[in-house]
């Protein structure tokens, strides 16, 4: 499972977007979309009030949002040297190790993973860094790593720059997404929710929103 955070701001010159961590890639369908009630169109209005009146709106988004909404995907990072390697890059090593390797998935995990036999794991080539041969991992933020602190500081101080927090796709249970909401809390930030089903902060938004992303998005105006 991995998890990350997508920085917005809409300024009164109008959409600018930092992304101070990778982005992990989501699958393109609804599988795993947990069923949510038909749109309100009361809680559109509100949604859209809440943008049209911020100035300097920061959007934290999780793994409810994925590659299709735009997001560039992740990149593979070689432990041992730091060398970076897009993920389509990486793909067609893999392609090429395991020209005749294929299997049957077990079974499919909510987030997307799969389940392989020990078998199936054992006959798979895993290619090495092609700089220095070291160890490849991707350049994501798991759940249970530790967050590099200058990406901390940066988002904590887009959090205070910020005039209001809107969260979409995420319910906000690992703390490394969390703090940022308690810190939007501290300074009295006005702060909105998009995701299916309970979050962590519920009690701390004033607008909670149990939509799809991606019927509700498109329906707001952002300027």
């Amino acid at each position: 499972m991995k998890m990350s955070y997508r920085l917005s701001f809409r300024s009164a010159k109008g959409l600018w977007i930092t992304n101070p961590n990778r982005q992990d890639s989501c699958g393109s369908s609804g599988l795993f979309v947990p069923p949510s009630p038909p749109l309100d169109p009361e809680k559109v209005k509100e949604l859209q009030r809440f943008v049209t009146l911020s100035k300097k709106l920061l959007v934290m988004t999780g793994a409810g949002i994925s590659t299709e909404s735009g997001i560039p995907d992740y990149r593979v990072l070689c432990l041992n040297c730091g060398q970076q390697t897009p993920r389509e890059v990486l793909q067609e090593q893999f392609r090429v190790l395991n020209v005749s390797w294929s299997a049957e998935a077990q079974g499919v995990a909510p987030d997307g993973d799969v389940f392989l036999s020990d078998e199936q794991v054992r006959s798979f080539q895993v290619p090495s860094c092609i700089r220095c041969r070291g160890p490849l991992k991707p350049d994501v933020v798991f759940f249970g790593d530790t967050v590099n602190p200058d990406k901390v500081d940066f988002v904590h101080k887009r959090v205070k720059e910020a005039d209001s927090l809107l969260v979409v796709g995420s319910s906000l249970q690992v703390y490394s997404g969390y703090r940022f909401i308690l810190t939007a809390r501290e300074k009295k930030i006005p702060i909105a929710i998009l995701n299916i089903g309970p979050t962590r902060s519920d009690d701390l938004a004033c607008l909670k929103l149990n939509s799809r992303c991606g019927e509700l998005l498109p329906l707001i105006d952002p300027h």
